[in-house]
C-alpha cells in the first residue's frame, strides 16, 4: 500500500484503473488484466494518434509511466524478449542497450531515493538539535529580577516642584 501512496503524484489507483479499462477496451490484445507486455518503443505516440482519446495526453503519460515502472514490466526486460504494438503483435526485440539503459535508470532512481532519505534524516537531526538548543538556552536564562525595592512603574516618573520651594 505504501508504494501506491508514493506513486499518487503519478496517478491515483482509481484513475489508473479507469485508464487501464479504457485502453483494454480499445486495445484488448495488449492491455490484459494480470498479464504484462513490453511495449514497442514510441507506443505512446500510437495511442496519442487515436482521435477518440477519453483522457488527456498527460494522464495517459502518467498511466504509461506507472505501468512501465511496475515490477512485472521491469522483470520482462531481458535481452531478445519481444516488444508488442497496440494490436498485440510482436514488432521488435529488447536489445542489450535497452537492458543496460533500464539498469542505469534504476540505479539513478535508487540514488535519488537514498539522497531524499539522507536529506530527511539530516532535517530531523537539525530539527531535534534546534529544539534541544532552544530548550537549553531557555533553561539557562536567569529569571528577570527586579533589583529596585520599589514596585515597577509604568510611564514617566515626573516630579513637579512648585515655584515657592
Amino acid at each position: 500500500m505504501k508504494k501506491e501512496a508514493k506513486n499518487w503524484h503519478l496517478l491515483s489507483p482509481e484513475d489508473y484503473n479507469k485508464v487501464f479499462d479504457s485502453l483494454s477496451k480499445k486495445y484488448p490484445k495488449l492491455f490484459i488484466k494480470d498479464k504484462v507486455f513490453v511495449f514497442k518503443k514510441g507506443v505512446h505516440r500510437d495511442i496519442f494518434n487515436d482521435t477518440e482519446l477519453e483522457f488527456s495526453k498527460t494522464v495517459i503519460r502518467k498511466f504509461l509511466k506507472k505501468y512501465t515502472e511496475q515490477k512485472k514490466y521491469v522483470e520482462l526486460h531481458i535481452e531478445n524478449t519481444s516488444r508488442y504494438d497496440l494490436e498485440g503483435s510482436e514488432v521488435g526485440l529488447i536489445t542489450k542497450e535497452d537492458v543496460e539503459s533500464l539498469a542505469k535508470k534504476q540505479d539513478e532512481i535508487k540514488k535519488q531515493i537514498a539522497l531524499k532519505k539522507n536529506k530527511k534524516l539530516e532535517q530531523k537531526k537539525y530539527t531535534k538539535i534546534s529544539k534541544e538548543s532552544k530548550s537549553n538556552t531557555q533553561d539557562n536564562k536567569p529569571e528577570s529580577v527586579n533589583t529596585n525595592n520599589h514596585k515597577s512603574k509604568i510611564g514617566l516618573n515626573i516630579k513637579i516642584s512648585s515655584k515657592n520651594e
